[in-house]
This record gives C-alpha cells, structure tokens and sequence, in this order.
C-alpha cells in the first residue's frame, strides 16, 4: 500500500506502508506526517515489525518529546499494550530503560492499566528505570507517576523488586543512595515491604554483602 504524503497542497513524497517498524518510524518523525497517515490507515498504530515493535515502541525509543507519541495514543490508546515478540516488553518499558520521563507520563495518562503489564523476567517499569541507570528517572517516577510509584515492591520472577535492583547498583553509582536510604522513598519498613527474593536476599542483604547475586543482578541491566 502506498501514500503521498502533502504539506500546504504541495506533493511532498511517496511512501510504501510496509509492515516493518523501521520504516513507519520514518514516515513518523514528525506529527503532521503521522496524523496524515492515521487518517488514512488508523490500523498503523498495531502494524508490528519481525520483532514485534510497534510504531509506539520506536517513539518511545527515539523521542523524548511527546508528539508523535501523542498522536499515536490519540488514534489506538490500546497501542500501549502491544509487548514486543520475545522479551514482552511495551512501548512504557522501552520508555522507562531510555529514561525518557515525559513519555513514560503520557502513555501512563491515556492507557493507565500498562502499568501493571510485565515483560518475560517479570519486571514492571519500575524496574526499567532503574535498568536506565540514571537515579534522577527513578526518582521522577516515585515523585510524580504515582502509578509507577506503586510497583516499587512488586517482585520480578526471581523475587527482585526494583529496590532489589537499586541495591546492587549503589556501591559503584553512589548516587542511589540518596534513593535507597530515602524515608521518602520508603527506607523505614522497606525490608518488610520488599521481603525476600528467591534466595532469600533482602535489599539490605544484597546492599551489605559480596552476593554474587550483585553481579547477576547487574548483568541483567545491561
């Protein structure tokens, strides 16, 4: 299937509609352009490519801004819930791993119940954020996506909630610190609220000792 594409009556430039997620992201680089094609094909915001991306997933990746991802959300709020082939993971947790902040509210806002959608391991988007690394992001969700805020004692398959992973994280990037040892952010009863992961680590446990869990812990997030 094939479009023209127009700005102000002029023909800009032909483009081939192809299931391949490269592509669509694209023709998607600018809103006018993905409002012309959804108007014309609004099923684009399910095309999926070999590996299952959605257009929403390349926003989510490229962008930091919210426009494009806007307009997505606009025509199919359920894009939001397409997980990818293999690993599973949304267009949020691409979002979240990126440390793109303002799309991480956006899709939260119109499309609420992602939220709880987990990825093959388990992890929620909490513990994306702390997979980007970068404890201003984190921070960012606690403080201002109370729905994100939530998931801080959920539990990956091995029993790791994002508190788990940040205790891995703290004793080669100090500044998690002021995250993990926050009353902000939950430090009083943590241990209860966390409990233990598979091999019965606290977050404590993992933050105090040489575990090798550290390390595996930590090889997940790269």
């Amino acid at each position: 299937m094939k479009y023209w594409i127009y700005s102000n009556s002029h023909r800009l430039c032909e483009i081939s509609v192809v299931h391949e997620g490269k592509l669509l992201l694209l023709v998607l680089l600018v809103s006018e352009t993905a409002r012309k094609l959804l108007e014309k094909e609004k099923t684009l915001t399910k095309t999926t490519d070999e590996n299952g991306w959605s257009p929403l997933h390349y926003a989510a990746f490229y962008f930091r801004s919210t426009g494009v991802l806007k307009v997505l959300l606009e025509y199919d709020a359920s894009a939001a819930y397409i997980a990818e082939t293999e690993k599973k993971r949304t267009a949020l947790h691409i979002a979240a791993i990126r440390g793109h902040v303002d799309v991480m509210k956006e899709i939260v806002s119109r499309s609420p119940v992602c939220c709880e959608l987990v990825d093959n391991r388990g992890w929620n988007a909490l513990h994306y954020a702390v997979a980007s690394k970068s404890s201003p992001v984190f921070e960012e969700c606690l403080e201002n996506i109370p729905l994100l805020a939530r998931l801080g004692t959920k539990k990956d398959d091995k029993g790791n909630t994002p508190f788990h992973l940040i205790a891995a994280l703290v004793r080669e990037q100090k500044e998690w610190q002021r995250v993990l040892f926050n009353d902000s952010y939950g430090y009083s009863g943590r241990e209860i609220r966390c409990g233990l992961n598979k091999r019965q680590l606290s977050v404590n446990d993992i933050y105090e000792g040489g575990f090798g869990e550290i390390e595996v812990i930590k090889s997940s997030m790269n």
